[in-house]
């Protein structure tokens, strides 16, 4: 069986995601995981967030932040299983995974819920 590290780059590998199968939908600009804190560990398109660096570190972190406290509430509501920020300029998706945070940045014109349901399909078989 694979680690959790070992998944989380198979799954964020590019070789993943040029399979036609597991192929993000047009218009997916960034994709990234986002480990327990806050930090990027893999990614691909990377110049879809045109931001500095260090932007990019709050970013995840704040990501990694709400997450986290969402789960306070997992007894009274369930667990999260995906969360939409729609945003005047873009729409991110993050997806928690018992490896990280799964955070794409989808061009407005994508259905997100095509993409929450493809990574979901792909993740179940690991």
């Amino acid at each position: 069986m694979e680690s959790g590290i070992d998944m989380a780059q198979h799954v964020i590998s590019k070789n993943v995601f040029l399979l036609d199968e597991f192929m993000p939908p047009e218009g997916t600009e960034f994709v990234c995981m986002i480990n327990k804190h806050g930090r990027i560990e893999q990614s691909i398109f990377k110049n879809g967030i045109n931001i500095t660096e260090d932007k990019k570190e709050m970013f995840a972190m704040g990501v990694q932040l709400q997450n986290s406290m969402q789960s306070d509430f997992d007894y009274e509501f369930g667990t999260v299983h995906y969360t939409i920020t729609e945003r005047e300029n873009a729409r991110f998706v993050s997806i928690p995974t018992h490896m990280g945070i799964l955070l794409a940045k989808l061009n407005k014109s994508v259905d997100p819920f095509v993409f929450v349901n493809k990574i979901t399909e792909m993740m179940k078989s690991f």
